[in-house]
């Protein structure tokens, strides 16, 4: 069985087959872009942390999904760290992340 990074890199390495997604920096950690905006990156914690929309993101921590994103002491409303590894779980919100970020660039 993959580790969460392994997971993780190889759905990064499928991501990255789009011409408008990339890698960058964000908070010391690698991640992935879309038009220049982070939509997607690895924490220090060793878990996947995804934007979307707050609705959505809302959803998946009701469900046990993911966890709600708290840096310093602030809720990020549309950041969720996702919890258990879950390959086509975590593919396609890989996806929905990608898509959500890239309409918030056009």
């Amino acid at each position: 069985m993959s580790t969460t990074r392994e997971l993780y890199d190889d759905l990064v390495t499928e991501q990255l087959v789009r011409p408008e997604v990339s890698l960058g920096r964000m908070f010391h950690s690698e991640g992935l872009k879309v038009n220049g905006k982070v939509f997607a990156f690895f924490s220090k914690d060793q878990r996947v942390v995804l934007k979307l929309p707050a609705a959505r993101a809302a959803e998946l921590v009701s469900e046990g999904t993911a966890d709600e994103m708290v840096m310093a002491a602030r809720r990020m409303r549309e950041w969720v760290a996702l919890r258990t590894p879950d390959e086509e779980v975590w593919r396609g919100l890989l996806t929905e992340a990608a898509t959500y970020v890239e309409s918030l660039t056009r």
